[in-house]
């Protein structure tokens, strides 16, 4: 009997095994067709935009957070234009601060609230307050950047697109403005990296500017300077795929490899970008400057990577190579067209 049982349950395997995998890949959601049906610019109408004279700090907030408001508040003032904190001043006045240890909906809310979280259809912020300077301003960027209206419109998320890299620079720019001495490590900290790598192909300012203003089809058309449109989604898909799934534990073989091929083809993106932004922007006559540049910025990404003991090769020197390569074929294909 235990013989008949074992045979059956070898003949099954391989059938509930494929079930498996299919349902996992449905949930993995990495889809062929990378393009949603509209991206679009969003801005707020002029009555509903408000300046910097009529913010009252001491409406934001109760006085637990006022200090670290206030602090950013004053922050984005000497720092940025106010034609690129429009969407700021809109939402200042009536943010609110939880603290997540107090909060009701921390406890009722389906998916769990680990550090902190902006809430855009009610302009709220729920907090950790055990660890709130590491978090509140990660957050604060969020409530800078979102414009709700009839859909969520934050930094360079639309139309579920685009969540991975609005979180990684996101946390870029809280970094970046507001350093903290703290140890907490970024659940988005490879997003981290690759949003200052796309920093350099962008531009500081032009980025910070895109992000504020929720500006995610300004971006394409940044980056469609130097690739397709096509490969642009694919890469901001990939950047979805990795903020929802890389942290996965027991991930199987095939599960493993998508994650796999999601850090190469970002490499590859980034590479073929910068490559022919330089190409376009040095003279041909300065090829050594033009090819220095390239080598050092392919250097500086990430080559391997390890998570959960398990070590992705994500880039050879073959593969620099070959994407450099392509990046100069696919330019002169352009300039006889």
């Amino acid at each position: 009997m235990k013989d008949k049982n074992s045979s059956i349950l070898k003949f099954i395997k391989p059938v509930i095994i494929y079930y498996a995998a299919s349902k996992v890949i449905k949930n993995y959601n990495l889809h062929s067709d990378y393009k949603p049906k509209s991206i679009s610019k969003v801005t707020l109408p002029p009555e509903l935009t408000i300046e910097y004279s009529d913010i009252d700090i001491n409406k934001i907030v109760s006085s637990k957070y006022k200090e670290s408001v206030l602090k950013f508040v004053k922050v984005l003032i000497q720092n940025f234009s106010k034609d690129d904190l429009k969407i700021f001043y809109n939402n200042i006045n009536s943010l609110k601060v939880k603290s997540k240890n107090t909060c009701i909906q921390s406890f009722i809310i389906k998916r769990k609230i680990i550090a902190g979280e902006y809430d855009p259809e009610n302009n709220e912020i729920i907090i950790d307050d055990n660890i709130i300077y590491s978090t509140i301003f990660h957050e604060l960027f969020h409530m800078a950047s979102t414009i709700y209206k009839d859909d969520i419109y934050s930094g360079f998320y639309q139309s579920s697109l685009g969540r991975g890299l609005t979180e990684g620079y996101t946390e870029f720019l809280s970094r970046r403005y507001f350093p903290s001495n703290s140890n907490v490590v970024c659940a988005y900290e490879y997003l981290v990296f690759v949003s200052n790598k796309l920093e350099h192909i962008i531009g500081k300012e032009k980025m910070q500017r895109l992000y504020l203003n929720a500006n995610l089809k300004g971006l394409i058309d940044e980056l469609k300077l130097y690739t397709k449109e096509e490969d642009i989604m694919k890469f901001i898909s990939n950047t979805d795929f990795l903020v929802e799934h890389m942290a996965d534990r027991n991930l199987e073989l095939f599960e493993k490899n998508m994650i796999g091929d999601c850090l190469k083809n970002i490499n590859k993106f980034l590479i073929t970008c910068y490559s022919k932004k330089q190409q376009l922007e040095i003279k041909k006559d300065n090829i050594e400057t033009l090819l220095k540049n390239i080598k050092d910025y392919s250097s500086s990404l990430v080559s391997n990577i390890e998570i959960h003991n398990h070590k992705y090769i994500v880039m050879t020197d073959k593969d620099v190579k070959e994407y450099i390569r392509l990046s100069f074929e696919t330019t002169r294909d352009t300039k006889k067209i």
